[in-house]
């Protein structure tokens, strides 16, 4: 009896990112174990190695009945008649610095352009939901200053601080990035519609929830805060108090390794003790202007000039990046392992230094930074 065909790639995915669930602390152990192959999970996924990796909880769930590949082509058609991008971790566009950390989505849902994604310098922005002036005049300076500059903010698209950040992003003409806790065909708030359409024409919307799916609730917000933290190679605290869902991206950033920054605030004031408190223990550099982070981010100050931003990177750039490592790498090897001409790939490596990703080391060596 001939065997059916095997299922489809995009929805092998699917089925994998529900089977583990959002923010799976296993979800980098399984991309290790099948090699980022999700159609290679469903084949396995009855086989011991495939429990150890996803856990006990997530394998029940991978074989329930009624769980498999196929009962995805609904979301994926409508994802394809709302517009809307899927991007699962094996994507061109997939952002490369969500592959570094443990708790990855493994697929992601986008408005936009979702090249944006893999810009070099995302920079997350993000405070209370209830500011007063000095921290909406805070998250307007900051965003505005570094969006000049070539930054790319990321923030919540919530109420507050996060909408201020973007909205002085696309006041200047630069690109922003949206990051939602609530399903893709969603704004939330709804009052920020005509804003969310605004980023789409200068950078994209991006989350981990399909088109209708409300199982996130609240705890989508919260799991959405890893992302920011994730995405960005720096993470700024406008103003926020001690205890605050601002502090979960901030210890997100914290384990991911992102440098944090805060904006001091008034001593007397609830809604800037959390970013003093930051400042004071030292978990936070003390952030006065965009100026004072440019050099960090590899961004030369310079007067407001959208031209500046930083292109997308390309398809031969991603792929030159998916094939580094920390481990030191020459020319060749790398030519090899991405399947170019050393011609072509001498070219990429400089513009990817040039960029702050790769570093030159002695004997044409390269390593991923």
């Amino acid at each position: 009896m001939p065997q059916p065909p095997p299922p489809e790639a995009a929805l092998c995915w699917l089925w994998l990112a529900h089977s583990l669930g959002p923010a799976s602390p296993r979800a980098g152990r399984v991309m290790d174990w099948c090699g980022g192959d999700a159609q290679r999970a469903w084949d396995e996924r009855e086989s011991p190695a495939f429990r150890e990796a996803a856990g006990p909880a997530a394998a029940r769930r991978a074989r329930q009945p009624g769980n498999e590949p196929a009962a995805f082509a609904p979301v994926l058609a409508r994802c394809q008649a709302l517009g809307v991008r899927v991007l699962p971790f094996d994507h061109p566009d997939y952002p490369l610095a969500l592959t570094r950390i443990p708790d990855m989505p493994l697929v992601l849902y986008c408005t936009g352009d979702p090249a944006w994604l893999n810009a070099p310098a995302l920079v997350g922005l993000v405070g209370s939901r209830r500011p007063d002036s000095y921290g909406r005049w805070g998250a307007a300076a900051l965003g505005r200053g570094l969006a000049e500059n070539g930054a790319v903010i990321v923030s919540g698209l919530a109420d507050g601080l996060d909408s201020e950040c973007h909205r002085a992003a696309v006041e200047a003409g630069a690109p922003t990035i949206g990051v939602q806790g609530v399903p893709i065909d969603r704004t939330y708030p709804s009052a920020n519609r005509l804003l969310r359409e605004k980023i789409e024409a200068h950078g994209c919307v991006v989350g981990e929830y399909a088109p209708g799916d409300d199982a996130a609730g609240r705890n989508g917000f919260l799991q959405r805060n890893r992302l920011i933290a994730g995405l960005a190679r720096a993470l700024v605290v406008v103003q926020a108090k001690e205890r605050s869902g601002t502090m979960s991206t901030v210890a997100h950033a914290e384990r991911y390794g992102r440098p944090v920054y805060a904006l001091p605030g008034d001593a007397t004031r609830a809604d800037s003790a959390g970013t003093n408190r930051l400042i004071q223990a030292g978990r936070a550099r003390l952030l006065l202007e965009a100026g004072d982070m440019l050099e960090a981010l590899g961004l030369a100050a310079a007067a407001p000039a959208p031209a500046r931003q930083a292109p997308p990177l390309s398809e031969a750039e991603r792929k030159v990046l998916a094939c580094a490592g920390a481990e030191p790498q020459s020319v060749e090897q790398l030519a090899a392992a991405c399947g170019m001409q050393a011609a072509a790939l001498a070219a990429v490596l400089m513009r990817l230094e040039l960029a702050g990703f790769v570093k030159a080391l002695p004997g044409q060596r390269y390593i991923l930074l």
